[in-house]
């Protein structure tokens, strides 16, 4: 088992003509680290992990893997493996000669390849399948031999563009399970790029969030959910109520007051952002409760609700408090649960320290 690479980008640049592909980037990866990219499309995900890969040329800055700066280097002189959405299996080739490739490509002796691939097919539970062909495989399985492919030189960095994009939604729970679990044997770093938040909560040691070709804010998950630096962390991670302020001012007790623009008032636990750039404030929906009656708490707003979706282990409410704001409640599905039809008139109630001011930045 390796120990991973430490990735260092500095002021990294990626231009096509007029338009910035990639804002200079500064961003640091620690070794064995599972770190994700999320954003949408055209934020500058892909462009991050083709210039790592080498594939796409730098227009300025640095990449530094383990002390060395990659940048001029070749893409194949970099030990780097890369898992890809479509697999990219040789067709022609069975599994084990899928994944011995590159091996054979090294000028690694037949024996060597032989046992190494043996071992790697155990890792990924493939043991017995490697002379069949990938279309003889399901769908996981064909991922598991482009992940056992990327992973048998040893490479001290793993990049992983939407290798789950292609898998349907229960499959793709189990194969996040299974990369993770493949990452933490193999001990290699990995950066993993996807369109999809609750994967890269659910994977990830660190997750940077990319708009617009730069990257708006870096955290654990769980810091980026309940923590976001702004408007766009806050929707693009999860659901989020987000309240326009009017003014803000501090009562005798020390409490923030924000009046909002909807016309009703909270108690917010933090102070605003002292930059220039406006504030809002944020309140996650699982963080606020109903009620047919008036319960005591920071916040309390009434409503009727105007729509009710059940899913899997939550119900989502929406809530309208007068005309012009709509509030998300998410709760959770059990059978101690009270549930409120459309039409029903609520409470909502949460603390001031489920309630934070973030800068308004979309």
């Amino acid at each position: 088992m390796n120990h991973g690479a430490s990735v260092i980008y500095r002021d990294v640049e990626k231009s096509y003509g007029a338009v910035q592909a990639l804002k200079p980037t500064s961003l640091e990866i620690k070794s064995g680290e599972f770190f994700s990219v999320i954003g949408p499309s055209g934020s500058g995900k892909t462009t991050l992990l083709g210039v790592t890969a080498g594939y796409i040329s730098v227009s300025s800055g640095e990449i530094v893997v383990n002390d060395e700066n990659l940048v001029g280097v070749a893409p194949f002189k970099r030990n780097i493996g890369m898992v890809f959405q479509n697999y990219s299996l040789f067709p022609h080739m069975n599994v084990a000669e899928n994944i011995g490739f590159p091996l054979r490509m090294r000028k690694v002796s037949k024996s060597e390849i032989s046992e190494r691939v043996g071992r790697m097919l155990e890792m990924v539970r493939l043991s017995g399948m490697g002379s069949r062909r990938p279309n003889e495989l399901s769908g996981g399985q064909q991922q598991r031999v482009a992940l056992a492919r990327a992973a048998i030189y040893d490479p001290l960095l793993l990049l992983m563009d939407e290798p789950l994009g292609a898998l349907d939604k229960n499959l793709r729970e189990v194969m996040q399970d299974e990369i993770k679990q493949f990452q933490e044997t193999l001990g290699a770093t990995v950066i993993y790029v996807t369109h999809d938040q609750h994967e890269a909560a659910s994977m990830s040691h660190r997750i940077a969030i990319m708009n617009g070709g730069e990257i708006e804010q870096v955290g654990t998950p769980r810091d980026l959910y309940e923590y976001p630096g702004n408007r766009f962390v806050a929707s693009f991670l999860g659901e989020a109520n987000l309240f326009e302020i009017d003014s803000v001012k501090v009562d005798a007790a020390g409490i923030t007051i924000a009046e909002t623009t909807h016309g009703f008032v909270l108690r917010v636990s933090t102070s605003p952002p002292t930059d220039s750039g406006g504030c809002v404030i944020c309140v996650r929906p699982e963080n606020i409760q109903l009620s047919v009656a008036q319960e005591s708490g920071d916040n309390c707003l009434t409503g009727t609700v105007v729509d009710v979706v059940y899913s899997t282990g939550t119900i989502r409410y929406r809530v309208q408090v007068n005309s012009d704001c709509v509030v998300t409640v998410r709760v959770p599905s059990d059978r101690q649960s009270e549930l409120f039809e459309s039409g029903a008139v609520v409470y909502l109630y949460w603390s001031a320290e489920s309630t934070r001011f973030i800068t308004d930045k979309s």
